[in-house]
C-alpha cells in the first residue's frame, strides 16, 4: 500500500533522530517539503519500472517500495547517498547529475527491446546547470525514449539560489523533463544542529582491490596484423547479437579504424560527440543485459567521460554490493604520430594514469597474439574492462 504523507515525514524525523545522537556517522540528506508532489509522482510509476535518484534518496526508495526498516537498516550501514535495489530496479549516485546520461541507456535498452517498462529519473535543480544533464535530455529526446527526467527544484544547489548561478536565466526543456517547484523542509546536509561525533568509531572508507590486468600468455603465431587482430576480435564478439558497439566514427567514416566494417548494422550504434553520454549509454545498455564495446578514438577525448568511468563504471558493482554490473568494454585508443603528428592534444597516453585512478583490469596487448587471447579472454566477461590500442601500430604490426 503505497505510503502516506504522515509516514514520509516520521521516516525523516526518525532518521534525523538518529543522526542527531550520532547513531549514523556518514553525511545524511535529508527530503522534506514535496511529500505530496513525490506521491503523485510515484502513482504513475509501474513496479517494474526504472528509478533513478540521488544522493537525497530516501523518500524515493519508500515510494519504489523499499521497506521503512530495510532502508534504515541502509542508512544505520552508511548507504544514505547509495540505495540501490536491483529487485525494484532503484538506483542511486551521490554524483552530480551523474545519473542522467545511464538512465537514458536504459532507456535505450528498453526501447531495443520493445519493453513497456519506463525510466523515471530525478535530479535536483542544482544538477540542472549540469552539461551532462543536457546531453542526456538532447539524446532522450531526439530518440523519443521512455525516459522522464523529473526536476525537484527547491532553488539550492547546496545553499546557493539560481539568482546567484544564472541570473534570471532558466532553460525550457522539452516534454522529456518535468519540474515541480517546493521549499525544503531540511538544509541541504543534515537539520541544521551541531552533532559531536568526537567519540563515535568512524566507519573507514572501504578499499577495493584492484582487478588483475595480466596479459593472457602468447599463443602460436597467427598471421595476422595488431589491427587484422583488433578486427577478428570484434567480429567474434559480435557473434553474440547482446554485443552492442558504440561510439562516434563506428558506423560511418572509417568505421572504428576500419575494425567494424564487417559488424551487422543492427549492433552498431552511433553516438553524438559526447563522452560522457556515450559512457552512460553503454552502462545503461549494460544493466539491461547486452554487451557494450565502448570505442574511443583518442585518450585525450576519454578525459570528457571520465565522470562516468571514474564514478560509476568503475564503483557501481562495489557501491551496490554486487546487486548491479556493468560489463563494458572500453576500447581506448592512442592517437597516431606518424606519419604526420597531429599535435600534443590528440597522442597522449593516459594508460599509467587510468592505471592509477581505477580498479577495474586495464589490458595493454602489445601484438596481433596477445589481443586475440584478451578479447578470448574478456567474450564472456561481467565486470567491466579497458583494453588500450596504440594506432601507430594498425599498419606494421
Amino acid at each position: 500500500m503505497p505510503l502516506t504523507k504522515q509516514e514520509l515525514l516520521e521516516f525523516e524525523r526518525e532518521i534525523l533522530g538518529l543522526f542527531e545522537q550520532a547513531k549514523i556517522t556518514t553525511p545524511v540528506h535529508l527530503s522534506g517539503g514535496n511529500e505530496e508532489e513525490l506521491i503523485e509522482i510515484f502513482n504513475q510509476i509501474k513496479p517494474d519500472d526504472w528509478v533513478f535518484s540521488t544522493h537525497r534518496s530516501h523518500y524515493h526508495a519508500l515510494l519504489k517500495g523499499i521497506q521503512k526498516e530495510k532502508l534504515k537498516e541502509m542508512i544505520l550501514c552508511g548507504k544514505s547517498m547509495h540505495i540501490f535495489n536491483k529487485e525494484l530496479n532503484f538506483f542511486s549516485s551521490s554524483i552530480v547529475a551523474g545519473c542522467a546520461a545511464i538512465a537514458a541507456g536504459v532507456a535505450l535498452a528498453l526501447k531495443k527491446k520493445n519493453s513497456s517498462q519506463k525510466v523515471w529519473c530525478f535530479i535536483g535543480d542544482g544538477a540542472e546547470d549540469e552539461g551532462h544533464f543536457y546531453e542526456s535530455v538532447r539524446y532522450v529526446e531526439g530518440w523519443d525514449l521512455p525516459c522522464t527526467f523529473i526536476i525537484e527544484d527547491n532553488d539550492r544547489s547546496v545553499a546557493t539560489p539560481k539568482s546567484d548561478r544564472y541570473n534570471k536565466s532558466e532553460i525550457q526543456w522539452p516534454d522529456c523533463v518535468k519540474r515541480h517547484y517546493y521549499t525544503p523542509t531540511y538544509p541541504h546536509y543534515s537539520g541544521g544542529k551541531f552533532v559531536d561525533f568526537s567519540k563515535c568509531e568512524i566507519k573507514p572508507i572501504q578499499q577495493y582491490p584492484k582487478q588483475s590486468s595480466s596479459l593472457i600468455s602468447s599463443c602460436d603465431e597467427l598471421g595476422l596484423t595488431y589491427q587484422q587482430a583488433i578486427k577478428q576480435s570484434m567480429e567474434d564478439l559480435a557473434k553474440d547479437k547482446k554485443t552492442i558497439f558504440l561510439g562516434y566514427n563506428v558506423k560511418y567514416g572509417n568505421k572504428g579504424y576500419g575494425t567494424l566494417t564487417e559488424i551487422p548494422g543492427e549492433q552498431v550504434l552511433e553516438t553524438p560527440l559526447a563522452e560522457n553520454l556515450m559512457t552512460g549509454l553503454a552502462m545503461g545498455l549494460a544493466l539491461e543485459g547486452f554487451k557494450p564495446v565502448l570505442f574511443f578514438e583518442r585518450h585525450d577525448f576519454m578525459l570528457n567521460a571520465l565522470d562516468n568511468i571514474v564514478n560509476h563504471l568503475d564503483k557501481i558493482e562495489k557501491m551496490s554490493y554486487g546487486e548491479f554490473k556493468t560489463p563494458v568494454i572500453i576500447r581506448a585508443t592512442i592517437g597516431s604520430k606518424y606519419p604526420l603528428y597531429p599535435g600534443p592534444q590528440h597522442v597522449q597516453d593516459f594508460t599509467e594514469a587510468f592505471q592509477k585512478l581505477l580498479c577495474m583490469p586495464i589490458y595493454k596487448p602489445s601484438n596481433s597474439q596477445e589481443i586475440i587471447n584478451t578479447y578470448n579472454h574478456l567474450s564472456d566477461f561481467n565486470y567491466p574492462a579497458i583494453i588500450v590500442e596504440e594506432k601507430d601500430k594498425y599498419s606494421n604490426i
